[in-house]
């Protein structure tokens, strides 16, 4: 029998690793599967070592104080490559532990099939990991049609296989429910409010955009803010008190594509909104000092996803000193014009072709078979 390792480190990775899992159970049903995932890799594996949990700590003093316990889980996968005679391995993002253990791996077992899946943002900093990922990973599977061809010439085969969020970004429920449920009157116009998902983003975005509501004009215009399952009601609460926001959970996606426009914290959002074909607003705001760094290190033209992915501008963004109730205020209204609105939908659909078709999880499945080595 055939055992492969796995490795995820956070949730979202195990989102990602639930559907490869599944597609290599369908496609090899004998596969023994060991290694490291959340709630939904679980279900599929022979063997968990540890839960996403254990390896899921963002930030410098986190990382530090974990280190202990981080070390001996690297020192564990190492041994377990050996107790059960891996073939073949699939790490999935959290790329500064995979990769180094990609490393380690193909200097201890030069024979081993090493993958990985999400290729590291090296188009936007630290460029100089290309050469090494490049001759340490067999295949690279890449999730934006621009990422292959930035390893040409090394020895690794990258492929783009799609986006998996062309499959995941869906309405959760149809316009009709959606306005009943929310109370929100179709017939007016709705605006979406995406100030991020961490406690963060949320104390930097959430007061600008709560102030630029308050100054609204047009009493007419309603205002709906998807709250993620990691922030408390306290928390959103405190910054929208005096305001007609009305926070909604599980309807992020709804509350995007039945919105007339939207203001979007940087990051994946913004594909996510793109998908969903709202006009939108990319907000990104930092530390100052934090942002001092980004800006040294990261060489991009653009700071929001959407717009890399895109190569241009198809949303407008506003960094740092930018993000005031003003400046938002003089954006929303552009996106809301039904002279620009029209030409604004045409570029974001356009921007879809760039993310794949579905199916990512069945191509990486299918790849990653084919390529063991066989015993």
């Amino acid at each position: 029998m055939k055992a492969v390792l796995v490795v995820a480190g956070e949730a979202s990775g195990d989102l990602h690793g639930t559907e490869i899992l599944r597609e290599l159970r369908a496609q090899r049903p004998d596969l023994r599967i060991v290694g490291i995932g959340g709630e939904g890799m679980s279900s599929f594996m022979d063997r968990k070592l540890a839960d996403v949990r254990d390896l899921g700590v963002v930030g410098f003093v986190e990382v530090i104080r974990h280190y202990p316990a981080l070390r001996r889980l690297y020192a564990q996968l190492l041994q377990v490559v050996e107790e059960e005679n891996i073939d073949a391995v699939l790490s999935i993002d959290y790329p500064g532990f995979n990769l180094k253990l990609a490393q380690e791996l193909r200097k201890r077992r030069p024979g081993i099939r090493l993958h990985h899946f999400v290729c590291p943002q090296v188009w936007a900093w630290k460029a100089g990991r290309i050469p090494k990922i490049g001759q340490t990973l067999d295949a690279l599977y890449c999730l934006f049609d621009f990422e292959p061809q930035l390893f040409k010439g090394f020895p690794v085969e990258a492929l783009w296989v799609g986006n998996p969020l062309v499959e995941k970004v869906k309405p959760e429920a149809e316009r009709e429910a959606f306005f009943k449920q929310t109370g929100l009157d179709p017939s007016r116009a709705l605006v979406a409010l995406l100030p991020g998902s961490r406690w963060g983003e949320v104390q930097r975005l959430l007061p600008v955009m709560a102030e630029m509501v308050r100054r609204w004009q047009n009493p007419s215009t309603q205002w709906v803010l998807p709250v993620a399952n990691t922030l408390s009601d306290e928390l959103i609460q405190g910054h929208i008190q005096g305001t007609s926001i009305l926070p909604v959970r599980n309807l992020g996606y709804a509350a995007r594509a039945y919105a007339d426009a939207a203001l979007v914290c940087s990051g994946t959002a913004t594909l996510e909104t793109a998908l969903l074909g709202t006009p939108f607003a990319i907000l990104y705001k930092l530390h100052p000092l934090t942002y001092a760094l980004a800006k040294l290190l990261v060489r991009v033209k653009h700071f929001g996803l959407a717009n890399i992915v895109a190569g241009r501008e198809v949303a407008p963004e506003l960094l740092q000193g930018e993000v005031k109730p003003e400046a938002l205020e003089r954006e929303l209204k552009r996106l809301l014009d039904p002279t620009i609105a029209p030409g604004i939908r045409a570029n974001l659909t356009e921007l879809r072709g760039h993310l794949g078709e579905p199916g990512a999880a069945r191509r990486v499945a299918a790849h990653f078979l084919g390529a063991m080595p066989r015993r």
